[in-house]
């Protein structure tokens, strides 16, 4: 009964610990340059953009962009341009900024992102590594349609 009880008691714990480690995992995307869908709250942010984002709030521009809350990290492949700036360079985000598609001329996504603001979505499109401050989150997606979640409802 004791070594029954040491058993159950050891897979507990081993159980807990993959539990937690599974829990903050993150999702690394690839290959790059290929649509995904990704579920998330649709949500229309605040800072401060050119010349120092956010460095003088005094100076810098006030901006607004649309960003996906996720409830787990993703992360692209990354090659840090130096081992020491891997964090800072190659960092997950639960965080995506949005950008939609300004061509063709009146494509309708931004209206509906408008319509769908606060609730949870699904946005498809390509997702990027950012390369300067101005994409504000460390990995951006290029919205090719975004649409909301579909609950099922029971019979």
């Amino acid at each position: 009964m004791c070594g029954t009880r040491g058993t159950v008691f050891t897979l507990a714990f081993v159980l807990f610990g993959v539990y937690r480690a599974g829990a903050q995992t993150q999702t690394v995307m690839e290959p790059l340059n290929q649509q995904v869908a990704l579920a998330g709250t649709l949500r229309y942010a605040h800072g401060y953009g050119a010349p120092g984002y956010g460095e003088n709030k005094k100076v810098d521009k006030p901006i607004a962009y649309w960003v996906l809350e996720m409830p787990n990290p993703v992360n692209t492949v990354c090659t840090p341009d130096k081992p020491e700036w891997k964090e800072d360079e190659c960092g997950a985000t639960k965080t995506l900024k949005l950008f939609f598609p300004t061509l063709p001329a009146n494509n309708g996504l931004e209206l509906k992102a408008k319509a769908m603001k606060g609730r949870r979505v699904i946005a498809t499109g390509v997702l990027h590594r950012a390369d300067t401050v101005g994409e504000i989150t460390p990995i951006y997606m290029d919205v090719a349609e975004i649409e909301p979640v579909r609950t099922s409802s029971k019979p």
